[in-house]
């Protein structure tokens, strides 16, 4: 099989184990959710016959023996590589299942959220938090297999990669080995943390990706926040690679007015504006927090609210990825990822490799209040 290159979502694990996911979405990614594609009729390509030709000769009279799948896997490797497009690459089966893990509404395990090899919460009425394990709890052993010299992400492929119905798991816990059988279950794919700062009517709400859910956890957690008291609100993009297109134009609709340009899309044969179809808006303050690995979808989140909301922009310049990706799956259960289209801002922007500049440029630090002087700074421009 050919092997992919320059993919951007390097070492996806959805065992949830949920947060210690490495999502080492380094260049980005914009996925539209459908994959299917008519192929076209070329019995009468000259150019394919040629190729074909070319194919026979060598295989009928080249002087030694070919290796044809190999042969037939340059070309294809050839193909790709032309384009000059780093964006479009050739996926494995279990490289395409990463992503559709990744972005998943749902995911199979058990619920618990590592760092390193410590247990540091769980989801709600998870499997493992009904097991009886508790935060604090050392992981020891994964199915027999020692896990002590291994870190968060090798732990969660263990649990990821298992295929079976449990997982056994051994703990430490105040000197103590305790071992747990646990059934994995069907858990709601997490992907924003939310609550009020301390001693504020500021919201804060984070999104690690673009799932195929997204809007509607966005949508409890605002409804939540503003029961509450929220009057203005932090959204944190930082290290967000992308994810879902449709979860990008859906978030965003919950918070424009009817009518306001989300994006547009140019393709080698239409160019469409995408707009607010909703009657749901809102209308407090908005800040948006972003970084040098804000990318894709999470840009387009960003550019929708700061052009079409009047939202502030604080942190670092974005990784700036302006191109769409549909991933084609083949017969053989390989795929391939392509770029289809630009996207554009909502004022006619193309951010492809200049990325979105912010309103306010905040250098990280872990000092000072709230531990991060981007989000201080936030809070700052909410509050004065």
């Amino acid at each position: 099989m050919i092997k992919s290159k320059g993919f951007g979502l390097i070492s996806v694990i959805i065992i949830m184990i949920i947060t210690s996911i490495v999502s080492g979405i380094t260049t980005g990614v914009i996925m539209l959710n459908n994959n299917d594609i008519q192929m076209n009729n070329y019995s009468d390509d000259k150019d394919l016959k040629e190729f074909i030709e070319v194919y026979e000769v060598l295989l009928s009279k080249y002087y030694d023996s070919i290796d044809k799948k190999g042969m037939l896997e340059a070309a294809e490797n050839g193909m790709l590589d032309f384009l000059g497009d780093k964006y479009t690459t050739y996926l494995e089966s279990d490289e395409y299942q990463e992503i559709v893990d990744e972005l998943a509404k749902t995911y199979m395990g058990i619920g618990i959220e590592i760092e390193g090899r410590k247990i540091v919460s769980f989801i709600e009425n998870s499997p493992a938090l009904k097991s009886g394990m508790m935060v604090g709890d050392y992981l020891t052993k994964i199915n027999g297999i020692n896990v002590e010299n291994l870190n968060s992400e090798q732990i969660g492929l263990l649990i990821k990669n298992d295929k079976s119905e449990y997982v056994d798991i051994e703990v430490l816990r105040n000197n103590n080995l305790l071992s747990f059988r646990i059934k994995k279950e069907k858990l709601i794919n997490k992907v924003i943390n939310y609550h009020l700062l301390d001693n504020t009517s500021i919201g804060y709400l984070y999104i690690k990706n673009f799932a195929e859910n997204l809007d509607e956890q966005v949508n409890n957690a605002l409804k939540e926040l503003e029961s509450n008291g929220m009057t203005s609100l932090i959204i944190d993009l930082r290290g967000n690679g992308g994810g879902y297109l449709q979860a990008a134009e859906k978030t965003s609709s919950l918070f424009l007015e009817e009518g306001k340009i989300i994006y547009s899309l140019k393709s080698n044969s239409q160019e469409v504006t995408y707009k607010d179809k909703t009657k749901e808006k809102k209308s407090y303050p908005i800040m948006i927090l972003i970084d040098n690995n804000t990318a894709s979808a999470a840009e387009i989140l960003a550019a929708a609210l700061k052009e079409s909301y009047n939202a502030t922009i604080v942190g670092t310049k974005s990784y700036g990825k302006g191109k769409v990706q549909e991933v084609i799956k083949l017969e053989n259960g390989d795929s391939v990822k392509t770029t289809s289209a630009k996207w554009y801002t909502p004022n006619g922007i193309c951010i492809d490799g200049l990325g979105i500049t912010p309103d306010y440029y905040e250098a990280y630090s872990n000092y000072g209040i709230y531990n991060d002087t981007q989000l201080a700074k936030a809070v700052e421009l909410l509050t004065t």
